[in-house]
């Protein structure tokens, strides 16, 4: 998920585009409100992408908005990390942003990917996504404060457990 999960303030509370990234990096809304992504999901991004061990992992983005332009803009100026890092966009290989449910955008990243719902480890600050995402097999970390280290430990943490579970049923 985006919104409130990877950055901060969601969407529906900004002002809208145009989107400016100033000289340090900063990404503003028109009206000068700042778009601030989690600590732990720039560094989780930037694990994914530089380390080894998730070399064959790939990333997806599902957001449920109706402001998918914005969405797609903030993604193209925020960096994973620091000025010279690459973009969200950039280390984003599938994105579903449309209003609708998360199953929605789950069987269209199935569709899109290949990657069976037990693969997939999904992030979200909205309990609701996570209960029903969960039913597909996914799993799923409910983070209601937005992307913290804690999560992405227990993310980690329960997603290998359940590989795990898997490979010794199998």
């Amino acid at each position: 998920d985006l919104d409130d999960t990877v950055w901060f303030p969601e969407l529906y509370m900004l002002g809208g585009a145009p989107f400016t990234k100033d000289e340090t990096g900063r990404v503003f809304d028109r009206n000068g409100e700042q778009m601030l992504t989690y600590p732990a999901a720039r560094a989780s991004l930037r694990m994914i992408s530089t380390d080894p061990v998730f070399e064959k992992t790939q990333i997806a983005f599902a957001s449920r908005t109706n402001k998918k332009q914005w969405a797609i803009e903030c993604m193209r100026l925020l960096t994973v990390d620091g000025e010279n890092d690459p973009t969200l966009e950039e280390v984003c290989d599938y994105l579903e942003i449309y209003s609708g449910t998360k199953k929605q955008h789950f069987a269209a990243l199935r569709k899109s990917s290949d990657v069976a719902y037990e693969d997939m480890l999904f992030f979200d600050n909205e309990e609701m996504n996570c209960t029903e995402v969960r039913q597909l097999g996914v799993t799923c970390i409910h983070c209601a404060q937005g992307m913290d280290q804690e999560s992405w430990k227990r993310g980690l943490e329960e997603f290998s457990k359940s590989r795990c579970l898997k490979q010794c049923v199998n």
